[in-house]
């Protein structure tokens, strides 16, 4: 699902659970170099608002169009995983 107006909703074919988006592995003693890691590759996929809490889920209403919801409930998983 593509929502063109709103690019942090498209997965690429290379967006999925598991695959590696850094090389840094968090090892218990590197959570700063390991978070910068991950905000800085959530950034660039334009993606970062899921884990950031600027991008929320929407509540939707009696009548809303749902797509931009349902967009975001496809997403979000993928984000978390």
């Amino acid at each position: 699902m593509i929502v063109p107006h709103l690019p942090h909703y498209y997965l690429y074919p290379s967006e999925g659970p598991g695959v590696a988006i850094t090389s840094i592995v968090f090892n218990g003693k590197n959570y700063d170099l390991w978070q910068q890691a991950i905000r800085t590759a959530l950034r660039s996929k334009n993606k970062l608002g899921f884990i950031d809490g600027t991008l929320r889920r929407l509540e939707l209403k009696e009548g809303d169009d749902p797509t931009e919801y349902n967009a975001w409930e496809m997403v979000n998983p993928m984000i978390c995983s």
